[in-house]
């Protein structure tokens, strides 16, 4: 049984609606559930290439207690076809797409604006909703800082962290650690490539936010208020990545590449201003909650000004193009 018919059943227990408002209801959140999931879930993979990319900028290891210091900035560039969906009335159990049409093409929390409304009834009465809009970016951009030390074994302790940051219409915030092991320690040889393996643990907090909309009556009366107003999308990511990084020295350049497999658990929330119906609403977004496999491929490019400063450059190849330059610092 889906979550959202207990919550129902406490409501219909807290308060005299008919039943038919209450069937009305439990399709009312079986339609906005379905129309969040398509939403969301273009964000939601966005969030993973953010939180996954440029854990590493070598194989090579860190010296034995040496420190290594990082200021990254991100840029994650979001492609046209995750930036919207078709829906058709056939997708509802009580929603209708207003103006006749079975289907229309609607944005994405990556996307822009829209003027769809579907319409729907509870108990008789009709009410209305505008398709949720895009946040209208063609780029997510986001700082953040690392650190790394040298462990033994020719192993690194990374740690990555950046506090909740407002950049256009999005809140950020990062937490993360990662250990890299060189291989290449059991085999050198002069002028070998060096290959090392990575695992990393990311938190990653993504707050999207766009021009509120509201569920409210058709035909409002004087001062009556909507029954729910949203204006954000929370997505609350973390993952976990496993990756094989090389890497090779040209005199000051320093080229690397690495293969990764990506294990992601999303949950989703929509943020806006406190009514029942919302919180009833993000209680049945559990039903969204979702763990997903992603391979990504990074290559870069670092320039290596002296012993202790480099310049650090990283391309993701995957659904989302992402690029990372960070300036290092290594403290002896």
């Amino acid at each position: 049984m889906p979550k959202y018919y207990s919550l129902l059943l406490f409501f219909v227990g807290s308060f005299s609606f008919s039943q038919t408002f209450n069937a009305d209801l439990g399709r009312t959140l079986d339609d906005l559930i379905f129309l969040s999931g398509e939403y969301v879930s273009p964000a939601a993979d966005a969030s993973m290439y953010q939180a996954t990319s440029s854990w590493y900028s070598t194989a090579k290891s860190l010296d034995k207690f040496q420190v290594e210091v990082s200021v990254h900035a991100n840029a994650l560039y979001i492609p046209n076809n995750k930036k919207s969906y078709t829906i058709s009335n056939s997708d509802f159990s009580s929603f209708e797409i207003r103006g006749g049409d079975d289907s229309v093409v609607i944005p994405t929390a990556l996307g822009g604006g829209n003027s769809t409304f579907f319409d729907f009834t509870l108990d008789g009465e009709d009410y209305e909703m505008q398709a949720f809009e895009g946040v209208d970016q063609e780029v997510l951009a986001h700082p953040f800082l690392q650190a790394s030390v040298g462990l033994w074994k020719e192993t690194d302790l990374t740690v990555r962290y950046s506090p909740k940051v407002k950049i256009d219409v999005s809140d950020y915030q990062i937490f993360g650690l990662a250990l890299k092991h060189n291989l290449t320690q059991y085999n050198r040889k002069e002028n070998s490539v060096e290959v090392a393996v990575l695992l990393s643990y990311s938190k990653f907090d993504l707050d999207l936010f766009f021009n509120e909309f509201r569920l409210e009556s058709s035909n409002p009366q004087p001062g009556e208020e909507p029954i729910a107003t949203v204006d954000s999308v929370i997505v609350d990511a973390s993952s976990w990545l496993f990756q094989f990084i090389a890497s090779k020295e040209f005199g000051k350049f320093e080229l690397h590449s690495s293969l990764g497999l990506s294990r992601n658990q999303f949950n989703y929330e929509l943020g806006g201003k406190d009514s029942l119906i919302l919180s009833l609403f993000n209680l049945s977004l559990e039903e969204l909650e979702e763990t997903t496999t992603n391979f990504k491929g990074d290559v870069g490019l670092n320039y290596h000004i002296g012993n202790k400063y480099y310049i650090s450059s990283m391309f993701t190849i995957g659904e989302f193009p992402n690029v990372n330059l960070a300036f290092h610092y290594k403290i002896n």
